[in-house]
């Protein structure tokens, strides 16, 4: 690991709870908590996490002609089957009250909803066209200012703090010095780890923190293998791409190869409207530049229901009715795995919970269905305030670190980055991962300062259990594709442990 530095705490703060991350997930469990408890949100920025950045809507079956039931059977087909139908059970059911809570919160819902892929019946609830994450976040962040119970700390986790009776509190990077948080609830909305690809549609900082600081206490992680690449990022600028809405499918665009010429039904007879998995991985294979042609919606419907598609075209000197299908290639979009959790959002470890992107909650499978994510984010957060109030306090600790060694040197954003792309694209194979595995225990590091160490240290240890996972997974299911796939009954999930092999645990519903 290179020189450490010991640093020490220069605030000590207590709080009734503290959540990290700004993005739905963790806004709602903020807002969902008393007002009776002191709150910190944690975060690097408050108005750029992924939630923000969400052009799709919110996915629910709330119309007399749709039923829970069919989104849970959309869910499940889109997850290969992987996904834990309890948990689906709860978030489709609860969907109708997640868009309520929402909307009580300030968000104005468009009155008809819109299909995706994946989707058998138009059941996507959308807010401000295909600017749904951003009305969101600007109506709950609203609402969170008006509140005096909630601390908003700008910083970045270093590492949480256990004892034998669960959390207690979490070690922060605030202001270029460290800073203790006593809690006996830390609430991990911190995102996911997509930006560890060259292409990816996320902030830049989301490189799995949340997952490994868990892992490192003793929290088990699963999964890590699926993550899903978007096949509509707008391939006009470097990372992170802008993103085309999957709704501009749903309403009639359609994808083309430098000819104009249809080619996804070829590997499926959904086109346009099979799952993203398909989508993206028919895209790799046909090869060549491929195009989102957005002319049959109309220029009267396509600036009306998708304006931020045609103004971020426009913006990267690309007007999609005028110049005609606009460049796309797919990209990291989303981390399926994260740190498994019970159906209230609690890990193994008491009083630690996981939301969102970060957590493995089992609504997914191997491939989330378009929509699910932010919905994921409201419902379990809910759950999770919900739990978190009704459990007791563990016994008060007693110690509490005094400082903690960090990191001066560590490899840079472009050798991970470099490693990721080759090892754990949209197909995988054998060799190109024990390469990657290799690569990573030479990579050479370099001098930086000892937070931004830290935080490229434990990314890399991320990157190898994603590697880990990606080469025991032989066969190809969701969004792992294996080129040297072997047949295999895939009902199973990869879990890692700190201080133990990764395991191969059959999946039990």
């Amino acid at each position: 690991m290179g020189l450490m530095m010991q640093m020490t705490p220069s605030h000590d703060l207590s709080f009734d709870a503290v959540v990290v991350g700004a993005g739905i997930a963790g806004l709602t469990v903020a807002l969902s908590l008393p007002s009776t408890l002191s709150i910190a949100i944690v975060s690097r920025s408050f108005t750029m996490t992924s939630s923000h950045w969400a052009k799709g809507g919110m996915a629910a079956a709330r119309g007399a002609d749709d039923d829970p039931a069919e989104h849970l059977y959309d869910t499940i087909a889109a997850g290969g089957a992987l996904n834990d139908p309890e948990r689906v059970a709860l978030l489709v059911n609860e969907a109708p009250n997640a868009i309520e809570f929402l909307q009580h919160q300030g968000v104005a819902f468009e009155t008809q909803p819109e299909r995706e892929a994946g989707h058998g019946r138009p059941r996507i609830w959308h807010a401000d066209g295909d600017a749904t994450g951003a009305a969101i976040m600007s109506a709950l962040g609203t609402r969170l200012r008006a509140t005096r119970n909630v601390t908003l700390i700008d910083g970045t986790m270093v590492e949480l703090i256990n004892d034998d009776n669960g959390v207690i509190g979490i070690m922060i990077g605030h202001q270029n010095a460290l800073t203790l948080l006593r809690s006996p609830r830390i609430v991990l909305a911190s995102g996911g780890a997509t930006g560890l690809w060259g292409d990816h549609t996320s902030p830049n900082a989301n490189l799995g923190i949340g997952i490994v600081s868990a892992y490192r206490v003793g929290a088990i992680a699963t999964d890590l293998e699926f993550t899903q690449f978007h096949p509509t990022a707008i391939a006009l600028s470097e990372s992170p791409l802008s993103l085309a809405t999957e709704a501009l499918r749903g309403a009639g665009a359609w994808i083309v190869d430098e000819e104009g010429k249809r080619f996804l039904f070829a590997s499926d007879p959904a086109g346009e409207l099979a799952t993203r998995d398909k989508v993206a991985r028919a895209m790799y294979r046909h090869g060549g530049q491929a195009y989102l042609d957005a002319r049959p919606i109309g220029r009267e419907a396509l600036e009306k229901r998708f304006p931020t598609f045609v103004r971020e075209a426009r913006q990267q000197g690309h007007d999609p009715m005028a110049a005609g299908p606009v460049p796309i290639r797919p990209a990291a979009h989303y981390t399926i795995g994260g740190v498994v959790t019970d159906s209230w959002g609690e890990s193994n470890i008491p009083g630690l919970y996981a939301i969102g992107e970060c957590a493995s909650s089992g609504v997914h499978g191997a491939n989330r269905l378009a929509s699910n994510s932010l919905l994921e984010g409201v419902v379990f957060g809910r759950r999770a305030a919900r739990h978190l109030v009704d459990t007791p306090n563990p016994v008060s600790p007693t110690h509490f670190p005094r400082s903690t060694n960090l990191p001066t040197t560590a490899p840079s954003r472009i050798t991970l980055a470099r490693i990721v792309d080759d090892a754990l694209g949209i197909e995988r194979n054998a060799v190109a991962i024990e390469r990657a595995l290799e690569a990573l225990t030479d990579v050479t590091t370099c001098e930086m300062d000892p937070f931004s160490a830290h935080e490229l240290i434990q990314a890399s240890q991320l990157v190898s259990m994603m590697l880990i996972a990606a080469r025991e997974r032989h066969g190809t299911i969701g969004a792992h594709t294996r080129a040297d796939e072997q047949v295999e009954d895939p009902h199973y999930r990869l879990t890692f442990a700190m201080g133990s092999a990764p395991r191969r645990e059959a999946r039990v519903w």
